[in-house]
């Protein structure tokens, strides 16, 4: 079974474990819902990433949520602070697709769900790509152009163990502390230069510099590319996830 396919499987059972699991129909729950924010792919991913996600409340003490949004890659810098355009961006972004269910542990947690420990299965799909040029000058001379596309996706399958604060029954405070999982990596980029790169140039030192990290991840995998051509590498291993999120609930 191909690794979307997987994916997908893993999200449907998600979707489908609140209805086969619910004990107490008639249990009324107060404010059930949690709408939250991802503060985590600002910080990674860059500020104008927005990723949003939902969580209820079931009748049996556990919850179920999904979420989604937009990553979009920060320009990088190096170690003064400095931002490195190698590239103009012509396009620089992403989404991010994920889901979980949640086991609060009873009797460790004095409040009511959905505050306090849990742990349970989560799925994520994370897209990234980034297409530029670069015109390549020396001694004010342009002796180059080098365009570039590249999509990165990441697909993750895990367990996680979290703590939720709930704060004067409305606010939520939520993170995910442990989260190891199986993550695959497919990472495709695609280049065309109007003259062979010299992989003793500077530039080519720079841009293989600058390409692992535009795409989280990607050094593990960049021995695999062919930088005269480009390519595709793909990798399997353990990945984790780690986060917070900020909520309000209704």
């Amino acid at each position: 079974m191909k690794i979307k396919n997987k994916l997908i499987a893993v999200l449907l059972i998600l979707v489908t474990l609140p209805v086969f699991s619910q004990e107490d129909t008639t249990k009324v729950i107060e404010r059930p819902n949690i709408i939250k924010w991802n503060l985590t792919p600002i910080a990674l991913v860059g500020p104008a990433s927005i990723v949003l996600s939902y969580e209820r409340v079931l009748k049996n003490g556990q919850t179920f949520s999904v979420g989604g949004g937009l990553l979009k890659r920060a320009p990088r810098k190096n170690k003064y602070g400095e931002t490195i355009q190698l590239f103009d961006a012509v396009k620089r972004g992403g989404f991010d697709i994920n889901a979980d269910y949640r086991f609060f542990f009873k009797n460790r947690n004095a409040n009511p769900v959905p505050d306090g420990l849990y742990w349970g299965p989560y799925t994520s799909l994370y897209h990234l790509n980034f297409e530029g040029n670069s015109e390549v000058y020396e001694d004010n001379v342009q002796v180059n152009s080098v365009a570039i596309k590249t999509d990165f996706y990441m697909y993750n399958l895990g367990v996680q163990l979290g703590y939720q604060f709930i704060l004067k029954d409305r606010f939520s405070i939520d993170l995910f502390l442990v989260g190891p999982s199986y993550t695959h990596y497919n990472f495709n980029v695609k280049f065309d230069s109007q003259v062979a790169i010299d992989p003793d140039s500077d530039f080519y030192k720079d841009f293989k510099e600058i390409l692992s990290t535009l795409l989280p991840g990607s050094e593990v995998i960049l021995d695999d590319i062919d930088f005269s051509t480009g390519g595709r590498a793909k990798l399997n291993f353990i990945g984790y996830r780690y986060g917070v999120q900020i909520g309000y609930k209704f």
